[in-house]
């Protein structure tokens, strides 16, 4: 009985070029491996997030937004209105691009809004009037699990007797 070849050598010519062309194809494969997890380790695959001022008659009107979002995660929004001495009226009005808020699944608006409309294009929020200067407004949402590479674009007014006094525009992009 003789014994089986457990040679490695290779029993047929070896094409230099294609394991040259398999080594870097690995050394890519890793190289980009390593980018992806350290963008991850950085926070740049995560939501990324912005504010946005605007003044106007007496109002500052700032936005907290996510830029970039991923699908299912948490997605920042928020909104707060200054009015230096106290607010003028006993309202307060927002009204906010409504399709913007199709990107979202929503648990809820803090404060509630005392009155809730929309007249097609805008979701119209009336709120009571700060007892100081401030006014803050959060929404929980996240982001639609569903939704990938979209734009989400928005502008958020404050009215005052149903005209913009203050707008600031705003795009959330959803990534996979």
């Amino acid at each position: 009985m003789s014994e089986p070849d457990l040679s490695t050598v290779p029993t047929e010519p070896v094409d230099l070029g294609r394991l040259r062309r398999a080594r870097w194809g690995r050394r890519s494969f890793f190289t980009l491996m390593c980018a992806f997890l350290l963008a991850g380790l950085l926070g740049a695959l995560g939501v990324r997030t912005a504010n946005v001022s605007t003044t106007g008659a007496g109002y500052e009107l700032t936005v907290h937004y996510a830029q970039v979002t991923r699908g299912g995660l948490a997605t920042p929004w928020s909104v707060v209105v200054r009015h230096r001495g106290g607010f003028p009226t006993d309202e307060v009005t927002l009204a906010t691009t409504a399709a913007y808020f199709d990107f979202f699944d929503e648990n809820g608006l803090d404060p509630e809004p005392a009155g809730s409309v929309s007249d097609g294009a805008r979701i119209i929020w009336t709120f009571p009037a700060p007892a100081g200067d401030t006014l803050s407004v959060s929404f929980d949402a996240r982001s639609e699990p569903a939704v990938q590479f979209e734009r989400a674009r928005a502008t958020t007014q404050l009215l005052e007797n149903d005209v913009a006094v203050a707008a600031v525009h705003h795009d959330t992009d959803v990534l996979p």
